[in-house]
Formats: C-alpha cells, structure tokens, sequence
C-alpha cells in the first residue's frame, strides 16, 4: 500500500492567452491518495504532451482535452502509469495501462468526466509511449483525419502543416500510403530535410518564408487538393487562398491560436466561399467505436515499414513545463513525451 507524499504539477491563475513558459507552472505536494471501491492507484511512468493542453490553462472548458482544473489542483492528460493498488475487478496491480491522469507522482482513476477510460496497454506495441503516440490520440487523429475525413484520391496533392509534429509527420505518411503526392510545412532546415529522407514526403517549404505563397504555386500550380490544419491562423489562411473547388481544408489542430484568445478559432471564410472548398474540422472523439480497426492499421504499418513514428524524450515528472512549452515552441520532432523511470 502506497503512503507519503506525493509530486504534483499545477499552477497559480489562468492564462487566457500569451506564450506559455516554463514559470507558469508550479511543482506541489499532497498525500499519496487512496482508492475507493472501484477505483485504482497509479504511478504514473509516461506523459503524453498535447497542444489541446492549452486549453487547460487558459480556464476555458471549450477547447479543452480534459475540463480546466481550478488553480492550485493537478494537471492532467493521457498518460501511462503502472498499477499499484486496485479496488477495480478490470484491474490488477501491476498492470501497465493507459487513460487520462493527474500529472503527479501517484494518480487515481477514473478521474471526473473521464472520457477515455483505462485501457492495458498492448504488448505488440513495443516501447510503452507509443500507447499515446502512434497508437493512441495522435496516431488515431493523423489516421481518420486522412482515411475518414480527407480520404485522398491516388494522385492528389495533399499539403501538410506542423509536418514534423506529432500528428503531422503520421498524416503524411498516411496520405503517402493512399497514393497522394505529400508536401510538407516545417520551420527548420533539419526537419524538412527528415520529412524528405526519412519519412518519404515529396517536398517541404518553409512555412515562414516571406515568399510561401509563389513557393506552394511553383510545387502545385492548381493548389493543393487537401491541406491537413495542424496550426491555424495566419498560414491556413494563406494556404486556402491558393486551393481551388474541390479542394477540401482538415482541421485537426489551430496551435498558432492557442495563445491568442482573440483570434482563436476565427477563420476569415472570404477563401472558402470564392474558391469553393469545403472545410471539415474533426476531433478523434468522433470515432471512439472504430479506434480498434484503425489501431490494428497503424500496427500492421508500422511492422511493415510503411510507417515511422517519431519522438522527442524527456525524463521526469519535473520535466513536464519544460516539456510543454517546448511543444509550443516548435523544439519537438514528432511526438513530444516526458517518461519517468519505473
């Protein structure tokens, strides 16, 4: 039986908007808690770091991946820990599994408005942060934003944003799968060179440069047939100015917006209606049902080659803020992850 204290990363107020830094966290302690009847305690031993985190620390509950603690409590997300006490039939002490949790040293689950539930983690998946990688949140949202929702044609252009990011550098490869030509947009030499070399994507550009917009008509003079939003704001825009009917917009993530409350989820739709595209945005909630078949997907390419995932590691739990706002930074090749030794 686990006694003591515990870790725990929290934070003093709300940040409605602003870069996020490393000061905005703060480290605190609390009792080891104790699980009730039909709950069970957790070490955690891997952290899954997500844009949608954002949403937490703003306060507002409409764009969050779990609802705002109040300041002072624990942070959370999808996270692997290791079963250390169970009052749970489904679960036995020792168990590694996966499920949202209390970024702490020790967590209970299930937590309140727990949507994920608290799955084993699967064997065949080989290092364990690859559960909320490859094959949890971020690989089943690069898998229905192209197979469900893009659904790319052999052929077709489909531009990538934020492609050497966690989900960005799995939708590319998906497209390529599908028999789509893949352009990808990155903001350094290195990762555009890694989506060339490494990851099989036809061309990159930097998304930064002054003359993008003379770049994407030179590499797809009829503009791309799909772009896969990972980012938002001023660089969608741009990019919608460039596609043509039927050319379709997937918004998976606005991380540019994050920051910015006040030009969050605003989008100027001048583009879409005179150039006639349609824009679909999704979130991997919606295909809670067909989450076995698509990880079963993504396992049998991964074995075959078809697929590389991609990770940028840090270690333990005081890791976390570093971890989080280098997320937002754009200092992650793929997925960003925080493990803390068993």
């Amino acid at each position: 039986m686990a006694s003591g204290q515990s870790r725990f990363l929290t934070f003093e107020s709300y940040l409605p908007d602003g870069t996020l830094d490393e000061t905005f966290f703060k480290l605190g302690t609390r009792p080891v808690p104790r699980p009730e009847d039909g709950q069970v305690l957790l070490r955690p031993v891997g952290f899954s770091l997500d844009p949608a985190m954002r949403g937490q620390l703003s306060g507002r509950a409409d764009f969050a991946l779990v609802p705002p603690p109040a300041p002072g409590e624990a942070l959370s997300g999808p996270a692997i820990g290791r079963v250390v006490e169970s009052r749970h039939g489904d679960h036995a002490v020792g168990d590694l599994v996966s499920g949202v949790l209390d970024w702490a040293d020790h967590a209970v689950w299930p937590r309140p408005n727990d949507w994920m539930g608290l799955t084993r983690v699967d064997p065949r998946f080989g290092k364990p942060s690859h559960a909320f990688g490859v094959y949890g949140i971020n690989g089943v949202s690069a898998y229905f934003g192209i197979v469900e929702v893009a659904r790319p044609r052999p052929g077709e252009t489909v531009l990538v944003s934020a492609a050497a990011g966690s989900v960005g550098s799995l939708a590319g490869q998906i497209a390529k799968i599908h028999g789509a030509r893949v352009i990808g947009l990155a903001g350094t030499a290195d990762k555009r060179e890694l989506l060339t070399s490494r990851l099989g994507f036809d061309a990159t550009l930097d998304y930064r440069a002054a003359d993008l917009a003379d770049q994407l008509r030179e590499l797809a003079p009829a503009g791309p047939d799909v772009y896969f939003d990972n980012v938002g704001g001023a660089l969608s825009q741009l990019v919608m100015t460039q596609m043509r009917r039927p050319a379709r917009v997937v918004e998976c993530g606005q991380i540019a917006t994050y920051n910015d409350n006040d030009a969050a989820w605003t989008v100027d739709i001048r583009a879409m209606h005179s150039n006639g595209l349609r824009f679909e945005g999704f979130t991997p909630a919606l295909f809670l049902d067909e989450w076995p078949a698509a990880v079963d997907q993504l396992l049998a390419w991964v074995q075959d080659g078809r697929l590389v995932p991609l990770e940028t590691e840090l270690h333990g739990l005081e890791s976390l803020p570093r971890a989080l706002s280098g997320l937002f930074a754009g200092r992650n090749v793929g997925k960003m992850v925080v493990t803390v030794p068993e």
